[in-house]
């Protein structure tokens, strides 16, 4: 993966600063020192990366697509805030997989601090695999932003295949008078037989 510099909210002297590598323990940890934390002042920056995330760091810069997937999942895992600024900078990667990747473990991390980034990405990015990374990321978010329900709804109506059908596994778990009048309407207005599919094992699950 090759990260682009993506400013994540107020990045300090960070801003703008070129990616660094992750083979190099003590860079990393000094540009995650650079930066005000996203939760404030300077004294409540993160704590340093443990040895566990910086060696999930370095993955990222594998060669090997797996060790990179590796990373990524570790990273998400640990949940570290010390890492989201490196993990940010693969948001605007050119490998779709880095970019979803790096979504999941942002949301993991931030919670409902990145869910406008999360939508934004549900609503933009080109690639249906990062949208639905997006919406996944965002899931066990829905209860806390009230953006997310409405923004699911319309993922039932997305271009790819792939993103629907994620979008009726999601939307048929919400116990919401919304969520279920949007699945009725999708099921009357679907014309792929796979999605028809997942639709109807979705109404059993939401009728129940």
């Amino acid at each position: 993966f090759r990260p682009t510099g993506v400013n994540r909210g107020a990045t300090g002297s960070a801003r703008g600063a070129p990616p660094q590598r992750l083979g190099a323990p003590l860079s990393v940890a000094a540009v995650l020192f650079a930066m005000p934390a996203a939760f404030g002042e300077e004294s409540r920056r993160p704590a340093a990366p443990s040895p566990k995330a910086v060696e999930a760091m370095q993955l990222l810069e594998s060669s090997d697509p797996y060790q990179r997937q590796v990373g990524f999942l570790r990273l998400e895992a640990l949940r570290e805030p010390s890492t989201v600024e490196v993990i940010t900078r693969y948001l605007e990667s050119p490998e779709i997989e880095a970019r979803a990747y790096s979504l999941r473990a942002l949301a993991a991390i931030d919670g409902v601090a990145a869910v406008p980034v999360l939508l934004e990405r549900l609503r933009t990015d080109r690639h249906p695999q990062v949208r639905r990374a997006a919406m996944l990321g965002l899931e066990p978010l829905q209860p806390h932003h009230p953006d997310i329900l409405p923004a699911f709804i319309k993922a039932l109506r997305d271009g790819s295949t792939e993103v629907r059908i994620a979008a009726v596994d999601v939307v048929s778990r919400i116990k919401d008078p919304r969520a279920r009048e949007a699945m009725l309407l999708r099921q009357k207005r679907e014309r792929r037989r796979d999605v028809q599919r997942v639709l109807k094992l979705a109404m059993q699950r939401v009728k129940s």
